[in-house]
């Protein structure tokens, strides 16, 4: 073995300026085996000795002592060359002084830096997102593909949302290195920015936006570009090598020919603004959240994309990141009600005062949601929500029910109720952990139907820290009391619902001896009591090959359709004969009046469709009830003069549509198909979405 010398003299860089950094020396071998050393500069001058094999070619590197082993030789420090013809036999080899200037030094001083994020996750609402998973990204684009590379570890938010990640920084790569080290992708929004100002000028033939990066974007001609450019020559004059160290030269060329687009160079979007991210010592960042609150996978609740990039960051950067509806928040408990008490809530997340006939809503009509409005019943499974008081003596409890007004209280059959499932943090557990579930199912004891209360279920598990943020939250239905499954149990109609109070025996069991009627909180009985309208439907059984759902509830149907005053059957044919009218005969009727509107199009050619009832697509129409009505083709229209329904029932009824000019309807020679489709009021399984409906199809062809 020899020893290698390599001195080095910073005695240009001032004496106060010395003190604050030290320098790394490192000696890369052919096999790339790379041993270095942390020297001090503060008297201006240092030799540094390495042991090395003079038979193997060797690179030395000067740089800041912030840089890894790894990048040293990657980011554009001092270098030098040692070959073994150097050492003709000597057993020490004595290179060239390493002169490190005031500006290289400078420049290290900042090439890698600390940086800090900390931020805090929460819903639309400020509630904080718990055991989620923040990942920050660095981000560059160039042309339409962007780089999007994660800096520092993944954090996991606490109970309050909060998080940090910590992460080294570097810049002053060498070009080639930068570009060897990212991963690049097309970026379809980049795309849809650039691709319109291309076609601005018909002399340049841009290539079409290819998944792998190139430099072969536009075919140049080869001679300096003129100010006003002669169409663009086929011969390519860009380097097919990517060797980035050409970008600021191509930029150069190609701001010459592409308009100024002033929001291009907002977004920094290259060539419109100029890049050169090798170089880039402060990171751009744009965060992507995920999620696992008991699921089967993470969801993303929060992913931004390259256009809320973050430019330029300093080392302390405090974010807020909302998250989206698929996240799992960890909603303010609020103040529970005073007493012993018992409080309805919320029935399918709506609240009672927006239910007809409770407390603090319209008087009628009665059990529906949204009174006096779209005047919805309730189907399916039903789920209710309420609190008891700080003071309830309610470890159990029981639902009872009666028909709205009879006073003839029951107790909701064992077939009606479900289980109910809770969910709850646990920071105290380790991630992904940290998201339990609890069981609620119905009790049968002496012929009643019991749930635990939420409240008895947190003293009888420890530990007792419910309820704060660095114990345990209830993050999903903390208010839950009851699941009812209505298909098969309630008729159609309007019933009342109460609460009774039970307290634990001994053994931890539903004591019946206790039971009583809670009364309502606020000192209004009237909160214990709910106000609920049901109304199922009978499906069934299915009729294959048809579109027609095997029910009434609602029902619909096209009984004739007629062209110039002639009938069309179905699959017929018809010739137009100009300035005739199209009628067509239909029903849409539900015999439990809860109609909530329908529609009648015509689809046709490829993709083509019309709204038979918008005057705008068809021109003059009318609609005329045959049997029953009124028309709608609404229930705000049907309840509203001069039509006659008397909220909140609507039948429906056979009614007529004449359009005047039946070639507003079928504009070409064509097979057209006519699709009624009606729709009923009602929330189905807690869904607002309208879910029970029927539908029917008419076709045949018209000759132009």
């Amino acid at each position: 073995m020899s020893v290698l010398i390599i001195p080095i003299d910073a005695a240009q860089v001032a004496q106060r300026e010395r003190g604050e950094q030290k320098l790394k020396v490192a000696v890369q071998d052919r096999a790339g085996k790379v041993r270095s050393e942390i020297v001090s500069i503060e008297q201006g001058k240092a030799e540094i000795r390495f042991e090395v094999d003079p038979k193997q070619a060797l690179s030395v590197a000067v740089g800041p002592a912030t840089a890894s082993d790894e990048d040293i030789f990657r980011l554009q420090t001092l270098t030098a060359r040692v070959s073994p013809a150097q050492w003709r036999d000597q057993r020490s080899l004595t290179i060239a002084t390493v002169i490190v200037t005031p500006v290289w030094w400078r420049q290290w001083l900042r090439w890698c830096r600390d940086f800090v994020i900390e931020g805090r996750v929460i819903c639309a609402d400020g509630s904080p997102v718990p055991g989620a998973e923040v990942r920050a990204f660095d981000v560059d684009y160039f042309w339409w593909w962007s780089s999007i590379s994660q800096t520092g570890p993944a954090a996991i938010t606490d109970s309050t949302g909060n998080f940090t990640i910590k992460f080294r920084w570097c810049c002053g790569w060498l070009p080639i290195w930068w570009w060897r080290l990212r991963a690049w992708r097309l970026e379809p929004d980049l795309v849809d920015r650039i691709q319109p100002v291309l076609k601005l000028n018909p002399n340049l033939k841009f290539r079409e936006p290819h998944p792998v990066p190139s430099f072969d974007m536009v075919a140049l001609n080869p001679q300096p570009l003129p100010p006003r450019p002669d169409p663009i020559s086929p011969v390519l004059a860009l380097n097919r090598q990517l060797d980035p160290s050409v970008i600021p030269a191509l930029r150069d060329r190609l701001v010459r020919v592409l308009p100024q687009v002033p929001e291009l160079e907002r977004l920094r979007i290259w060539p419109w603004f100029p890049w050169t991210p090798w170089l880039d010592c402060t990171p751009d960042l744009i965060f992507r959240v995920t999620q696992n609150c008991g699921g089967t996978a993470p969801k993303v609740i929060v992913n931004e994309s390259v256009f809320q990039t973050r430019w330029d960051v300093p080392t302390n950067l405090n974010v807020t990141l909302i998250a989206n509806q698929e996240a799992c928040c960890l909603p303010d408990p609020g103040d529970e009600p005073e007493g012993d008490c018992a409080l309805f809530t919320k029935v399918c997340l709506i609240p009672v005062n927006q239910i007809g006939g409770n407390s603090g809503a319209d008087p009628a009509p009665v059990g529906y949601a949204d009174p006096g409005g779209r005047d919805r019943p309730f189907s399916g499974v039903v789920s209710l929500y309420g609190q008891f008081g700080s003071a309830a003596q309610a470890d159990f409890y029981e639902l009872e029910y009666t028909p709205h007004g009879a006073g003839a209280w029951a107790p909701v059959p064992a077939s009606a109720l479900l289980a109910i499932t809770r969910g709850y943090f646990d920071s105290t557990l380790a991630f992904p952990n940290q998201w339990q579930s609890a069981a609620f199912p119905v009790i049968s004891a002496g012929g009643h139907q019991l749930y635990e209360s939420r409240q008895h279920y947190e003293d009888t598990h420890p530990p007792a820290n419910w309820g704060t943020p660095f114990g345990r939250s209830w993050y999903t239905d903390p208010d839950h009391i009851a699941s009812i499954q209505t298909v098969g149990v309630f008729p159609d109609g309007a019933f009342d619902f109460r609460l009774m109070g039970y307290k634990a025996a001994s053994d931890g069991t539903p004591d019946l001896t206790t039971g009583r009627l809670l009364d309502g909180c606020g000192n209004n009985q009237a909160n214990n009591q709910l106000a609920v309208r049901f109304d199922n439907r009978v499906v069934g059984p299915a009729i294959p090959g048809t579109v027609h759902v095997n029910t009434t509830e609602p029902d619909c149907g096209i009984t004739a359709v007629r062209i110039g005053g002639v009938p069309v059957a179905p699959c017929g044919a018809q010739q137009l004969q100009p300035g005739t009218p199209l009628e067509i005969d239909f029903f849409a009727t539900d015999p439990d009046g809860h109609l909530d509107h329908y529609d009648l199009e015509v689809k046709y050619d490829l993709g083509s469709v019309k709204n038979l009832l918008n005057p705008a697509q068809v021109g003059t129409l009318s609609l005329t009830p045959l049997a029953g009505g009124p028309a709608g083709p609404d229930y705000s229209q049907a309840v509203t003069l001069p039509q006659t329904a008397v909220r909140p029932t609507w039948n429906g009824g056979s009614l007529r549509l004449r359009i005047d000019d039946a070639s507003k309807v079928f504009p070409k020679t064509c097979c057209y198909l006519i699709e009624l489709t009606v729709w009923k009021r009602n929330i189905v399984n807690c869904n607002g979405n309208l879910s029970y409906y029927n539908q029917m199809h008419y076709s045949f062809t018209v000759l132009v």
